[in-house]
C-alpha cells in the first residue's frame, strides 16, 4: 500500500551509438534521468518539501515517461545501470533538517506496455518508508543491440505512469541497482 504519491520528471533522453570494447559490436546506449518527487513536489515560491511530518509507505512502479519500447527476445544481451541520489532534505521549523526516512533499494525493471502495446519499457520501483517529502534523482543506462528498440520513447517530460502489469522476465539481465 502506498500512502505517499511518487512523481517523475524526466529530463531530456540521451541515445548514443557506442562499440564494444572487445568486441567492436554496435550497442545502443541510452541515458534516462531525473527526478523522482516522493510525497508532493516542493513549493514553487521556497523550494521548500512542506511541513508535513507523518510516517508514510511508498511502494510505487513508474513507467519512465520517456522510455523506448523494447523487443523483449532482443534484450538477451541487455546491461542495464541503475543511480539514485537523495535530492534535498526539507527543513523544519527550528531551522533543522527533517526526518527522512528510508528508501531502500530502487529497482529498474522491464514491464509490459501498459496499454497492450507491442514491447516492454523501463520502470522505476521506489519503496520504502518516509517521514517527509523527499526527492531522488534517478539515472539509468541501458545498452543493448540497437535492433532491440520496437519504438522510439516519447521526448516529452510528462510524468510517468503506473505499472499495473507485472514485471516481465527474460534470459538477460532485466534490472536490478548497480549492475
Amino acid at each position: 500500500m502506498t500512502d505517499a504519491t511518487v512523481q517523475l520528471a524526466a529530463q531530456t533522453r540521451i541515445d548514443t551509438v557506442a562499440t564494444g570494447f572487445f568486441t567492436d559490436a554496435r550497442r545502443l546506449r541510452s541515458d534516462y534521468a531525473g527526478i523522482a518527487w516522493i510525497g508532493g513536489e516542493p513549493d514553487a515560491e521556497t523550494g521548500l518539501m512542506g511541513p508535513e511530518y507523518k510516517r508514510r509507505e511508498v511502494d510505487s512502479r513508474l513507467f519512465l515517461p520517456d522510455t523506448h519500447w523494447y523487443d523483449l527476445d532482443a534484450l538477451s544481451d541487455v546491461e542495464v545501470q541503475l543511480s539514485v541520489g537523495l535530492l534535498q532534505v526539507p527543513g523544519t521549523a527550528q531551522g533543522t533538517q527533517g526526518l527522512v526516512g528510508a528508501i531502500a533499494d530502487p529497482v529498474i525493471e522491464f514491464y509490459e506496455h501498459p496499454e497492450g502495446g507491442a514491447g516492454v519499457g523501463l520502470c522505476l520501483w521506489v519503496h520504502g518508508t518516509i517521514w517527509s517529502n523527499v526527492a531522488l534523482t534517478y539515472r539509468v543506462t541501458v545498452l543493448c543491440a540497437p535492433d532491440a528498440v520496437r519504438e522510439p520513447g516519447a521526448e516529452s517530460d510528462s510524468g510517468g505512469g503506473h505499472a499495473d502489469s507485472s514485471p516481465v522476465s527474460g534470459d538477460g539481465d532485466t534490472g536490478g541497482g548497480g549492475e
